[in-house]
């Protein structure tokens, strides 16, 4: 496997897990549970660049890692968000 497509994967995993961990904490904090998923979130991007920089063997600036992974973590992230916020907060 290519060392794009296994940055990519782990980015995916890391977006669902975080997508997640973003609605327990709007649950938890209401409103201002917003604001902390945001920060979460880019805050797990940088951290999973880095993972993946030692984990694959990868010396690239994180530049590469936003390309190969970093736009598709936020919108699974985004996704999956949405969707944990529509099954816990039905109309």
């Amino acid at each position: 496997m290519k060392k794009e497509n296994k940055s990519m994967t782990v980015y995916i995993i890391i977006g669902i897990i975080i997508g997640y961990l973003s609605q327990l904490g709007r649950n938890l904090y209401g409103e201002q549970g917003n604001y902390i998923a945001i920060s979460l979130a880019l805050i797990f991007l940088v951290i999973t660049a880095e993972i993946n920089k030692k984990a694959f063997k990868i010396n690239k600036e994180f530049r590469w890692f936003w390309s190969n992974g970093g736009w598709i973590y936020l919108f699974v992230w985004f996704i999956t968000w949405i969707i944990f916020f529509n099954l816990y907060n039905p109309l």
